[in-house]
C-alpha cells in the first residue's frame, strides 16, 4: 500500500480537471509549487484569488462543510426521514432479475426504483415522514420542471412518492389519510406537435446506420447491429419501447405475416389485437429473432443517441448527394430534437394517410381513446385534407383547369 504524503498548500479554493474542490490554509512555498500546478488558485471566473477574497472563502468552506454534513445524512438514512423509508422499501421490494443476471422482470418495478431515486437525492430526503409538507413537496416539483423535466416525468415521481407514503404510514389504498401528495395537481402534459417523418426519409435514415454492432470488451464486432433491428421493428410496427420490450417469438406469425400486440394497461387500457405486418417488418422481426432479442431489454439513452448521429448523418450525406428535393422533404418532416419514439409517430401518420380511417389506425395503435390517435396522425392531416378536396374536384368538376389557372365559367358534372 502507497503512504500517504500531507502536502498543505497556499489558501484559497481551488478546484481540478476532475471537479475535485478543495479549501487550503496557507502553507510552505514549494508545496505551494506542488498543489498550484493541479489546482489553479483561481475562482469561477477565472480572476486569481487574493485577501479581498477571505469572506467568499469563509462562505465557500461554511458551504462545503454544509454539503458533506448533508451527503452523510442522506447516506445514513436518519430514522423516520423520507430517506429511510425509500431505503426501507427499497429492501422489501427488491428487484427480480432474469436467469441471464442482467435483465430485471418487472419493468414497472424498475422504473419504481428509478423514480424513487430522485426522492432519495433531493433535499426532502431528510425530512421526517410524519412532518413532511405539501409546500415542500410542490416547491420540489417545481425545481425540477424548472430545471427542465417533462411534466410526465413530474408527475410519476409525485405518483410514486404517494404510494412510498402511503406504505410507510402503515395506511392501506382505501383508507382515508391525508397525504403531503394530496391536492397537487398534476402538470398538464404539452400539447403534442406533428412529428411524423415521411416514410422514404425514414427507411434513408435507418440505412445511414452501421450494420454492425461494438465488440464488447475488445473482442470482435458481431455482424449485426441490435440498436439497428430495433429501430427497424419500431419503424415498421409502430410498437413503442416498452411494447418492444415485451415482444414475444410466440406473437409473430411469420407464415402469414402477422404480429400480436398484447392488451395495453396505459391510460384507460386497450384490448389485444393480431395486425399485418409490411414486408419490411417481417424482415426486421426476422433479424430480431437471429439476434435474439426477445425479452431482452435495452438502454433508451444508447438508441436516442445512435439514432440522432444516424439523423445528423443522414442529412450531411444529403447536402453531399446535391438532392434538393428530398433534402427539402427531410427538413420539412424530421422534427428538431428527433428522437426513436417519432417512428411510431410516422408510422401511425402514414397508415392514417394511407388509408383515410383513424379508426382502423386506433386499432393499430392500441389507443383507448381515439382522441390520442388524432395527435399522432395529425401530420398527415393536411395531405388527407388536399386529397379529399382533389376528390370530389374530380368527382363534381372535371373539366375545371388546375389550380392556378383563371377560373371563368363552368358548371358541375357528374361523371357517369
Amino acid at each position: 500500500m502507497a503512504s500517504r504524503t500531507r502536502i498543505t498548500i497556499a489558501q484559497g479554493i481551488y478546484q481540478d480537471a476532475h471537479g475535485i474542490t478543495v479549501v487550503a490554509r496557507i502553507g510552505s512555498h514549494p508545496n505551494i509549487l506542488q498543489a498550484t500546478a493541479r489546482f489553479p488558485l483561481i475562482d469561477g471566473d477565472g480572476i486569481p484569488y487574493s485577501k479581498k477574497n477571505c469572506g467568499e472563502l469563509i462562505q465557500c468552506r461554511l458551504q462545503l462543510l454544509e454539503d458533506l454534513r448533508v451527503k452523510r445524512a442522506r447516506a445514513g438514512g436518519e430514522a423516520g426521514s423520507l430517506g429511510a423509508a425509500i431505503d426501507q422499501w427499497t429492501r422489501e421490494h427488491p428487484l427480480t432479475p432474469r436467469p441471464d443476471g442482467k435483465h430485471v422482470i418487472d419493468d414497472k418495478r424498475a422504473d419504481e426504483h428509478r423514480l424513487l431515486a430522485h426522492w432519495r437525492t433531493s433535499s426532502l430526503a431528510l425530512e421526517p415522514v410524519a412532518a413532511l409538507k405539501r409546500s415542500q413537496v410542490r416547491a420540489q416539483l417545481k425545481a425540477w420542471t424548472e430545471a427542465g423535466r417533462a411534466p410526465t416525468t413530474v408527475n410519476h415521481r409525485m405518483r410514486v412518492l404517494a404510494h412510498v407514503l402511503r406504505w410507510a404510514l402503515g395506511a392501506d389504498d382505501d383508507e382515508d389519510i391525508t397525504l403531503p401528495t394530496d391536492g397537487i395537481t398534476y402538470l398538464p402534459p404539452p400539447k403534442g406537435e406533428p412529428r411524423g417523418i415521411l416514410m422514404p426519409i425514414l427507411a434513408r435514415i435507418l440505412a445511414t446506420m452501421p450494420d454492425r454492432g461494438r465488440g464488447e470488451l475488445g473482442g470482435p464486432r458481431p455482424d449485426y447491429s441490435e440498436t439497428k433491428i430495433r429501430l427497424r421493428v419500431m419503424s415498421w410496427t409502430g410498437l413503442a419501447h416498452k411494447s418492444l420490450m415485451r415482444l414475444d417469438r410466440k406473437r409473430v406469425n411469420f407464415r402469414e405475416g402477422k404480429l400480436f400486440l398484447p392488451a395495453r394497461k396505459k391510460g384507460k387500457g386497450a384490448e389485444g389485437a393480431w395486425v399485418d405486418l409490411l414486408p419490411p417488418a417481417i424482415e426486421a422481426l426476422r433479424d430480431y429473432d437471429r439476434a435474439a432479442l426477445w425479452g431482452k431489454s435495452f438502454s433508451r439513452a444508447s438508441m436516442r443517441k445512435s439514432w440522432r448521429r444516424a439523423v445528423v448523418n443522414c442529412r450531411k450525406a444529403l447536402v453531399a448527394e446535391g438532392d434538393k428535393t428530398m433534402l427539402e422533404q427531410f427538413d420539412a418532416s424530421v422534427p428538431p430534437n428527433c428522437n426513436p419514439y417519432d417512428t411510431r409517430h410516422s408510422f401511425l401518420s402514414d397508415a392514417y394517410r394511407q388509408s383515410g380511417d383513424i379508426h382502423a389506425v386506433k386499432h393499430i395503435a392500441q389507443h383507448a381513446d381515439i382522441k390520442t390517435t388524432e395527435r399522432y396522425t395529425k401530420a398527415a392531416v393536411p395531405e388527407r385534407v388536399a386529397g379529399a378536396i382533389e376528390k370530389m374536384r374530380a368527382r363534381w368538376f372535371p373539366e375545371s383547369p388546375k389550380p392556378g389557372a383563371t377560373v371563368r365559367d363552368f358548371h358541375v358534372v357528374e361523371k357517369g
